[in-house]
């Protein structure tokens, strides 16, 4: 568990977790909850139990006067297929809702420094490197937002809580096809992927108005651009130069 200030406290120690760690500013009622599952192939009961438990405990808190959650921007898809993760992540966003501490804030795939292997461009930018086959569902659709842009949104929001709903995603502009995402992977890292194209996937829209609305107000530009600069940022050549 991760204190970014002292009585505002941050569960958590991955990539969202350290990103809040130590920018969070302290306001003492704000309890950040980003633990628990994060692997979306995951189907053990037993982790979702551990993740519900923990929440249950967080509401507890005695600084927990607001409680945020981070759900999934695929629970509001109706085209992904309702898997024991996504199923786990819906409960636990109306148990969030349920109370009116709590806020939620739907992420879609989250780039930063380092994180989970199993993440997508964690994943693309090993199999690209190694050179180790993996397939491309040409109409599969994602959508990709720096872990420093969900820092700062998160913040805005919660300091002008009137303005936005108790549940909104955080996302770049429009969705990207999995062939682009890969090719600007490979541009960023210099190397063709070894890989095969499958007539498989499907859209993956997500209702980015009031995000877009924050972003305006923090800076952040959204749209033509974002993905690439994203993806360059945290794999591209200045960067492992810099490494």
């Amino acid at each position: 568990m991760y204190r970014a200030r002292k009585n505002s406290v941050i569960i958590g120690r991955g990539l969202v977790a350290k990103a809040f760690a130590g920018k969070w500013p302290q306001d003492g009622a704000t309890v950040i909850v980003a633990a628990g599952v994060s692997n979306s192939d995951e189907r053990e009961q037993a982790a979702f139990d551990r993740e519900k438990r923990l929440l249950d405990e967080v509401f507890t808190y005695p600084q927990a006067r607001r409680v945020v959650y981070f759900g999934s921007c695929a629970v509001g898809n109706p085209d992904e297929p309702r898997t024991p993760y996504l199923r786990h992540k819906t409960w636990m966003e109306s148990r969030v809702l349920a109370d009116e501490r709590g806020r939620v804030f739907r992420l879609p795939q989250v780039v930063g420094e380092g994180g989970n292997p199993h993440t997508l461009t964690n994943f693309l930018s090993q199999r690209i490197q190694s050179g180790e086959h993996f397939e491309v569902w040409v109409r599969s659709e994602r959508n990709l937002i720096d872990v420093e842009d969900v820092v700062t949104l998160v913040t805005h929001v919660l300091c002008h809580p009137e303005q936005f709903p108790r549940m909104m995603p955080l996302a770049d502009a429009q969705s990207t096809r999995m062939p682009d995402i890969v090719h600007c992977m490979e541009r960023a890292l210099a190397k063709r992927g070894n890989y095969s194209i499958l007539e498989r996937g499907a859209a993956f829209p997500i209702d980015t108005t009031d995000c877009l609305r924050a972003a305006r107000a923090c800076g952040i530009h959204f749209g033509p651009g974002y993905l690439e600069q994203l993806v360059e940022k945290y794999y591209g050549v200045a960067k492992r130069v810099r490494i």
